[in-house]
């Protein structure tokens, strides 16, 4: 199962026409969307506006496929869930977000596991393909905990900075 987000904040027409009529040209590829306000109501895949987020989580889990625009919250997600990601970032000229922030999300993750990101709606289909065959062939995940060595180093200034009020301490226990 394919599972399409735009996210919450805004509609994204783009994103949610372009996969239903990818929908339509693979018709026996399951694919069910979260469309947010989309004035476009999808006709060849499932739908729903809105979902909880334990529902959202659920969803994650049991697609093979994410598709999404490029909101943090969806992408770290998807992969602390080990799912590919494809990406079509919003674009502020198209009036589809206030600024470009999704293109500069997308272009500095465009080269990590499991992340493929379209430069346009014509690369959606390769690129769908692309992270079918990385579920098919690929395991990768993130935790959602910090490294150990990033902690012991914060752990480390902390212990070095000058003598202050009872933060430090407390700190320097948990």
């Amino acid at each position: 199962m394919i599972f399409v987000t735009v996210g919450s904040l805004f509609p994204f027409d783009r994103l949610t026409r372009t996969m239903d009529n990818w929908a339509y040209l693979h018709p026996n590829e399951k694919v069910i969307a979260q469309v947010g306000g989309s004035e476009y109501e999808p006709k060849h895949m499932e739908w729903v506006s809105k979902i909880s987020p334990g529902e959202f989580r659920a969803r994650v889990k049991d697609a093979s496929v994410i598709v999404a625009h490029a909101g943090m919250g969806t992408i770290i997600t998807a992969v602390e869930n080990g799912r590919p990601i494809v990406l079509l970032p919003r674009r502020a000229a198209l009036a589809e977000h206030t600024t470009d922030h999704q293109l500069h999300t997308a272009n500095w993750l465009k080269d990590r596991p499991g992340i493929f990101v379209c430069r346009a709606e014509n690369d959606l289909d390769s690129m769908i393909a692309k992270a079918t065959t990385a579920a098919a062939s690929e395991k990768w995940s993130i935790s959602n905990a910090a490294p150990l060595e990033m902690t012991e180093r914060i752990r480390q200034f902390i212990a070095s900075a000058p003598q202050r009020s009872g933060w430090r301490g407390f700190l320097l226990r948990s």
